[in-house]
């Protein structure tokens, strides 16, 4: 048997077909290769599981899309409608992005999401997406349906009350009035600027008891539209954005346990001894261009504020440092104010300040008192730029790093200026007085860390010789 077997296979088969051979057995390696993936014409597919077709100037859904993708990238094209049978073959989708189309109530009927049972982030911002076709998604976890035109009428108790999975819903650039009702309590971030919200109400937040994050930017709030106790039921509060509203006060009885409050570009006159008391866990606060003066910041209006780490003052009426400052500040934003005078006593404490920021305001060099940088132990920028300073203030402190002295009157720059600074590293003195021989030879001896001089834009050319342990030669400074 063997032996038969053996001469069967040693003996020649009959001669091949010329050009057949190819066919019959491919070239090597040609096996091991993957057949192509189905992708939809014009899109591409990264991977398996994800289609990208994203600013197409598609008008109709693109087919031959597999059965895998977990990925959906549809945004930036003109689509008017998603075809019910197109979307329930991809019931594995995870992310569907249909932002800026021409979708409809139309194109959209109720039922076009209920076959996407894994769908997690669904973006239909810049359409005009009907309310029923999102109280199906119980496991969504991100919603974007901004620039939808949204109205009051168009939202009710159910729309998203069924969303028990949601975590972030983003509401902003619509036609509201008031907060919607029905919120998941499993919400931790909603973003509702740029409405027409005049008043908020603690019985529409009721059900968002765990909010994290409450963005209500560019809405039409005045002085009665955060009333004491709306905020009540977010207890978890950690940020509060009330950037552009017409609030003329700090909103009373915020959530005690708020980390950031931002209310810029507002109407707030006046900082009372106990308008904060609410908040002792403060780490950020921005009230940068109220109306704040100096006579109406009370002295104890932030001495509950210990943790405070960041304090945004800029664009105010101050024409003094507020007093009591948080000694806990690292960074503090004093621009374009009407500041004439700095003083020790409300930088006393400060020793862990890193940035400082003075700029455009009205200093002169005999308006900043002696001891002013004294306690500054920690500070490592000093913005003083657009003031009427004619030479470097002297005794600054010795930890810093960049200075900004741009935009003044300084006319001299002598040999001990930096004397103060030996960690100086960038020093900008653009748009000044200076001419070709303004700066003292010696001026930077001593400064081996400095890397940046700035000089342009000053009536002469102005030339800047590095310190020697520095392994730059004499430059012209400016950029």
């Amino acid at each position: 048997m063997w032996p038969s077997l053996l001469l069967l296979l040693l003996l020649p088969g009959p001669p091949p077909v010329a050009g057949l051979e190819d066919a019959a057995f491919p070239h090597l390696g040609e096996s091991l290769q993957p057949l192509p993936r189905a992708c939809p014409l014009r899109c591409s597919c990264p991977r398996v599981d994800t289609v990208d077709c994203d600013g197409l100037d598609l008008r109709v859904f693109p087919d031959n899309i597999t059965r895998a993708a977990q990925h959906l990238s549809l945004q930036n094209n003109q689509l008017q409608e998603l075809p019910y049978n197109e979307l329930s073959r991809l019931s594995g989708l995870r992310t569907l992005n249909l932002h800026n189309n021409l979708i409809s109530s139309e194109g959209l009927p109720d039922e076009a999401f209920e076959s996407l049972t894994q769908l997690q982030h669904l973006c239909v911002a810049h359409n005009k997406v009907p309310r029923g076709a999102l109280s199906r998604q119980t496991q969504l976890r991100e919603l974007y349906l901004q620039h939808n035109q949204l109205t009051d009428s168009g939202l009710d108790a159910t729309t998203f009350s069924k969303l028990h999975s949601l975590e972030y819903l983003d509401l902003s650039h619509n036609q509201l009035t008031t907060v919607p009702a029905g919120l998941p309590r499993t919400l931790a971030i909603l973003h509702l600027g740029r409405n027409r919200i005049r008043q908020v109400e603690a019985a529409r937040l009721h059900g968002a008891r765990g909010l994290r994050y409450l963005l209500l930017q560019h809405n039409q709030l005045g002085s009665s539209g955060l009333p004491a106790g709306a905020l009540r039921p977010l207890r978890g509060l950690h940020t509060l954005h009330l950037y552009g509203n017409g609030l003329d006060r700090v909103p009373p009885a915020l959530p005690r346990r708020l980390r950031a409050l931002v209310l810029p570009h507002n109407h707030v006159a006046a900082l009372g001894a106990r308008d904060l008391v609410a908040t002792p866990g403060l780490t950020e606060l921005n009230l940068a261009y109220n109306r704040l003066a100096s006579a109406r910041v009370h002295h104890r209006a932030f001495r509950r504020l210990r943790a405070l780490r960041s304090l945004d003052l800029a664009g105010n009426q101050l024409t003094r440092l507020p007093m009591g400052l948080p000694t806990g500040l690292r960074t503090l934003q004093l621009q374009r104010n009407q500041l004439r005078m700095l003083e020790p006593e409300p930088l006393a404490g400060l020793d862990q300040l890193r940035e400082l920021s003075l700029a455009h305001n009205r200093l002169r060099v005999g308006d900043i008192g002696p001891g002013t940088w004294h306690e500054l132990q920690a500070l490592q920028m000093l913005d003083l730029s657009h003031n009427e300073l004619s030479f470097v203030p002297p005794d600054l402190p010795e930890a810093l790093e960049e200075l900004h002295l741009e935009g003044n009157r300084i006319g001299h720059v002598g040999p001990e200026a930096f004397l103060s600074t030996p960690r100086l590293r960038a020093l900008f003195l653009r748009a000044n007085r200076l001419h070709m021989t303004s700066i003292a030879a010696e001026a930077f001896l001593g400064l081996p860390n400095l890397r940046v001089v700035d000089t342009a834009g000053n009536p002469e050319q102005v030339l800047i010789r590095l310190p020697p342990t520095t392994p730059r030669g004499p430059r012209a400074g400016g950029p």
